[in-house]
């Protein structure tokens, strides 16, 4: 309705068409003075500010709205006046569910002699943008972050085969630039290879093929050698089209070199097996049985059946300080020398003075090795005995224990040492004769208790074993035996090789 019943001018109506149109738009549209009083605002302005026109009309930013957001807004504003330019800028408005970012276009209204009597603005809510903007580029820092800290060699190519980015691991394991390496073809590092008439795997996964995993593949360094190398070249895809393809490969020489190392290995076990005695002596009067388990591939463990030229039958149990190959190769050197010196003389207290002198030599810094050398002379029924750091037991028909002990340090750790030779012992029928390894005395049972180491199986756990056994036969009391320390151990893995001789006086 118009005052007094008048009716609408031509400039009236415009007035509430424009009005119309600027309140059914999604932008916020509103009119400041030059003292920055807001002259009019449109309905969406209202909305947002849950404020109506006649609240806001009259009113500067600071007088409606928070300081540091008012501030900004005052900037921009002044902006406009002072250059007489439109201002495209960002701005935070807020909202009942917390700020909103704008996207503003400020610009003066001139009058007809062209100053300026009003800032203008239209403001374009843009938060969804600006959150997924962020999102992106939180995605991008994650991304960058993932390729940085892989140690998996990373790069795409497109369907032409060039390379479209590289990630630092590649770099590094392949010893070219991200600059020398974007743009060039993949032939600059990749060697195709066509296996049994097959087409290289990335030339098929380019060509719409699937996925494709590669274990056996070299890739070319700055350098000009291989790395062995396995990779899985994935397509990039669009819908049904092929973008390109992203193979990331890992570097496996260690891999390489473990499996080298364990058949190494496995041909040092079967040779160092070979070593050890095929079967069981065949002694009038006496059973005599032996067994070993190792904890690894090879052993430092060491027994042995040895004649000498006297007649006499000298049963050597040692060990070797350490695990793995090293001292399995120098148990076959112990073999070897102790060996000869007990077959060319039969003596034990010259051969253990001569093998100390040996091993001296040539053991590594800290390796060393305990032995204990049982001499049986079957036709007089006696024992005698030398140790190096090797104790045994002997348990006597009438069941007592006599302690077999240690005569001087191991063998390699000081090079003038004298070993001694124990006394004659008259052996009669039921006598036992047992010789082990720390790999039974140092078994561990289960821990009680969190924090409680469990107990070692020792001596005493192996004569009882021995001795409840003593009626059968001598390979099935070594049986029983290490069944027993098995039982004791209740599935903890064996750490230490397990080696022990078992002598019975029939």
């Amino acid at each position: 309705m118009y005052p007094n019943g008048a009716l609408p001018t031509t400039s009236d109506l415009f007035s509430d068409l424009f009005q119309q149109i600027i309140d059914n738009t999604s932008a916020v549209i509103y009119v400041k003075d030059r003292h920055f009083q807001y002259l009019h605002v449109n309905k969406q302005f209202e909305w947002f500010s849950r404020m109506s026109r006649c609240e806001i009309v009259g009113n500067t930013d600071f007088e409606l709205f928070p300081a540091e957001l008012a501030l900004g807004f005052r900037i921009n504003d002044e902006l406009v006046l002072r250059t007489g330019e439109s201002v495209r800028c960002e701005e935070v408005a807020p909202h009942a569910d917390g700020p909103h970012t704008y996207l503003s276009v400020k610009f003066p209204l001139r009058d007809d002699s062209g100053e300026i009597v009003a800032v203008a603005g239209i403001s374009t809510d843009i938060t969804d943008r600006v959150l997924a903007r962020r999102e992106i580029e939180s995605l991008r820092r994650h991304y960058e972050s993932l390729m940085d800290s892989v140690g998996d060699g990373i790069c795409g190519l497109d369907t032409e085969g060039r390379i479209t980015f590289v990630n630092p691991a590649m770099e590094r394991l392949l010893g070219f630039s991200e600059e020398e390496l974007l743009g060039q073809h993949r032939g600059m590092f990749f060697v195709d290879r066509c296996v049994r008439g097959r087409e290289c795997p990335v030339s098929a996964v380019l060509k719409g093929g699937e996925s494709q995993q590669v274990s056996d593949a070299r890739f070319r360094c700055r350098d000009g050698t291989h790395l062995p190398v396995e990779y899985v070249a994935t397509p990039l895809r669009e819908g049904d089209a092929i973008l390109g393809v992203v193979i990331a490969f890992r570097d496996v020489r260690a891999r390489l070199e473990l499996l080298h190392s364990e058949q190494e290995m496995k041909t040092a076990r079967v040779v160092q097996m070979a070593l050890y005695p095929k079967s069981d002596p065949v002694v009038p009067g006496f059973e005599i049985s032996g067994l070993m388990h190792p904890s690894s591939h090879t052993s430092g463990d060491y027994y042995d059946y040895i004649t000498s030229a006297d007649g006499a039958l000298n049963v050597v149990v040692g060990d070797v300080s350490g695990h793995g190959l090293g001292p399995a190769l120098e148990m076959v050197e112990t073999r070897a020398s102790l060996r000869t010196l007990l077959s060319d003389h039969g003596e034990l207290e010259p051969a253990f003075k001569r093998l100390n002198m040996i091993l001296k030599d040539d053991l590594p810094e800290g390796m060393f090795v305990t032995l204990f050398a049982a001499k049986i002379d079957p036709r007089k029924r006696v024992l005698s005995y030398a140790a190096a750091g090797h104790q045994a037991q002997l348990l006597t028909g009438d069941d007592e224990l006599i302690r077999l002990d240690s005569m001087g340090l191991p063998l390699g750790i000081e090079s003038d040492v004298s070993y001694g030779s124990s006394r004659d012992f008259e052996l009669s029928s039921g006598d036992l004769i047992v010789l082990a390894t720390d790999g039974i005395m140092e078994q561990v049972s289960p821990d009680q208790a969190p924090g409680v180491r469990g107990e070692l199986f020792g001596w005493q756990r192996t004569i009882a074993s021995v001795r409840k056994n003593r009626h059968l036969p001598a390979k099935q009391i070594l049986e029983h035996l290490f069944e027993d320390v098995r039982q004791f151990a209740c599935g903890i893995p064996q750490k230490d090789d397990v080696t022990a001789v078992i002598i019975k006086v029939l």
